[in-house]
């Protein structure tokens, strides 16, 4: 058992260092070809791959091969617009619609939005990009009422910024729950990855002024392109504990 453990370390090492030398988004040599040219068994390199895969250093794409992972964008937990988001790294923010409805009644999102049940809702779902990639899909739900006049054409940009400069509504605060969740088949062919596919799921509740809730939005996120930082406050103070005295007694 140790031996073996031995060799798929001794092969994570030289996949370590293949990497470290290929340029991000590069196709790795095929399983084969490296199994020939180390002269190690094809399962020793596939368990030390695995490991690559969920460090997320490697990325695998059924029919294309084992592709070195391009470095995650992070994102503050901050409630920062995806827009605003990517233009601090240096890209370019762009979003598609793909779906946008105009519904009768809020139904079981009345609750999350604070409006009487029958009250009309828009829900609207963006499929964001940086610099052309697909790295995220937003479904947001907001009363009608608080947004008279959206269509879709209006949701090619920045959302904090529409609702501030055309509607007057600040998103001050927010409570977000975070989760892991497997990409559909359909949220797969819209990320571009494959399905099962591990996302990041953001459930979030924005407040504006007074504390009154403005939006309800459903967010999943590539979780091999993207990633979130928070920063972390203690509770309570946490004692310093009293140091044992080394001294022999009087």
């Amino acid at each position: 058992m140790q031996a073996s453990y031995n060799k798929v370390s001794a092969i994570r090492a030289r996949l370590l260092q293949l990497i470290e030398d290929t340029e991000a988004g590069t196709a790795l040599p095929s399983e084969r070809e490296l199994a020939r040219e180390w002269d190690v068994a094809r399962m020793t390199l596939r368990r030390a791959t695995d490991e690559l895969v969920v460090a997320g250093l490697v990325v695998r794409e059924q029919g294309r091969g084992t592709f070195v992972a391009r470095q995650k964008m992070a994102r503050p937990m901050a409630m920062q617009s995806f827009s605003d988001g990517i233009r601090d790294r240096g890209l370019r923010p762009s979003s598609r619609v793909v779906e946008f409805r105009r519904l009768r009644r809020g139904g079981v999102r009345s609750r999350v939005l604070r409006i009487p049940s029958n009250d009309p809702v828009v829900r609207f779902t963006r499929l964001r990009l940086a610099e052309g990639e697909p790295i995220g899909l937003e479904t947001t739900w907001v009363g009608a009422g608080r947004v008279p006049g959206l269509t879709q054409d209006d949701l090619t940009g920045s959302w904090y910024e529409l609702l501030a400069e055309r509607y007057e509504t600040h998103i001050l605060t927010g409570t977000s729950v975070i989760e892991i969740a497997m990409a559909s088949e359909r949220e797969a062919r819209l990320l571009e990855c494959e399905p099962g596919a591990a996302l990041l799921r953001i459930e979030t509740t924005s407040y504006g002024k007074a504390g009154r809730v403005v939006d309800f939005g459903v967010d999943l996120f590539r979780a091999d392109r993207y990633s979130l930082m928070t920063d972390r406050l203690a509770v309570r103070p946490i004692a310093r504990r009293p140091r044992l005295s080394t001294a022999a007694p009087a």
